[in-house]
């Protein structure tokens, strides 16, 4: 009879019940760690963004108070004279806008306005509810002149009109087969990307580590920038082209030719990163916290494309630039084409001041306490 000892099974169960307490200890308290850490960056953040704009209002009307000072003593001030040819961005945020007329904006529209910054330092806004039974499908809405991987690839109307625009100017030009494989992006969505993600480093990481390296490829649920419902995913797509469906979209002429004309229709590559979408691009990554080849395009509208076209400037970067110069002229070959200022606001319904002689204007939230108004001339 053998003396070895029988395993005895409540022993067993006892003790990997212990160890996965102590496991499930381990990841509550790291997403407790983290949850505390995204909190805190969250919080200075808008404590530094509280202090620049209210810096903005101090400063603005000191520069009113100056104008007038200067008016009531005989003196004019002009602004800097643009440059004849080409795109000219000039920063006039030394005069207040003046010869306005007011409007009225709600905060659905400034929801709506394209500049809505969304990136894992800036989670989706609770509000944006208000603004999500508008999405709508591209391909419906199109009547699919706009193919999409399926009729539930949805965007917000105001990208997909323009959206519309420049597939059908790309083909005007010779150029086809275009596909919208990914737009608006719900919360439900996200989070079960996200819980797929995890489950694959769950055995070799935890607590931060595995939120870090799942970040590598997917977002934070909250902080994907297809919550928008502004940015799409293209790709092209032919059936009876296989060498074409084998190519990666960059490679493309199609690939090409949005690069070159997107910003027309309030498009800008959304993620560069070094040498992509294209050889000579300059790695973005460490603004938009994105470091993958993805082929989303965002719409901002034509105002804010043309400066971050010209100034080569990502979405995180302009809306920088924008605290730092919140009062900019836009000209293309000597004429005014935009005029596009920043405020403290856009957290609700607001009254904003336009300039009279602009022939429209958009407003939008920058989801950093700002309001942005771009006027069209």
């Amino acid at each position: 009879m053998s003396n070895a000892k029988k395993a005895d099974p409540f022993r067993t169960l006892l003790k990997w019940t212990i160890v996965l307490l102590v496991l499930f200890a381990l990841l509550a308290t790291g997403f407790v760690l983290m949850d505390k850490y995204q909190k805190g960056e969250r919080d200075r953040l808008a404590q530094r963004v509280q202090d620049e704009n209210q810096q903005l209002v101090e400063d603005y009307n000191r520069k009113l108070a100056e104008q007038q000072a200067s008016l009531n003593a005989g003196e004019t001030r002009t602004w800097p004279e643009p440059q004849a040819q080409g795109w000219d961005v000039l920063d006039v945020s030394e005069f207040p806008i003046t010869n306005v007329r007011e409007a009225h904006v709600t905060r659905a529209d400034l929801l709506k306005g394209g500049l809505m910054l969304v990136n894992r330092w800036h989670e989706m806004p609770a509000d944006f509810t208000l603004v999500e039974g508008d999405m709508a499908s591209v391909g419906v809405t199109t009547n699919y002149r706009v193919p999409v991987e399926n009729a539930a690839v949805t965007l917000q109307p105001i990208a997909i009109a323009p959206l519309d625009k420049m597939i059908a100017d790309a083909k005007a030009a010779g150029l086809e087969h275009y596909i919208i494989r990914g737009g608006y992006r719900d919360a439900a969505t996200q989070v079960k990307y996200w819980e797929d993600e995890t489950k694959k480093y769950a055995d070799r990481y935890s607590g931060d580590a595995l939120v870090e390296k799942a970040r590598e490829r997917v977002a934070f649920p909250g902080t994907s920038d297809y919550h928008t419902g502004l940015s799409a995913s293209i790709d092209v797509y032919d059936k009876n082209d296989i060498a074409l469906n084998n190519m990666r979209f960059q490679e493309t002429p199609q690939a090409d030719w949005v690069n070159e004309h997107a910003w027309e229709y309030g498009f800008i590559f959304r993620f560069p990163t070094q040498g992509y979408p294209d050889a000579g691009t300059v790695d973005k990554a460490y603004k938009t916290g994105i470091n993958l080849q993805m082929d989303t395009y965002r719409y901002v509208g034509v105002p804010h494309a043309a400066v971050m076209k010209a100034l080569g400037l990502s979405l995180e970067e302009y809306i920088d630039y924008l605290i730092a110069h919140p009062h900019l002229a836009v000209y293309l070959d000597g004429e005014l084409k935009y005029e596009i200022y920043r405020v403290a606001g856009g957290n609700g319904d607001a009254d904003i001041q336009v300039p009279a002689g602009a022939r429209e204007f958009t407003a939008s939230t920058d989801n950093m306490n700002g309001l942005v108004v771009a006027a069209v001339y």
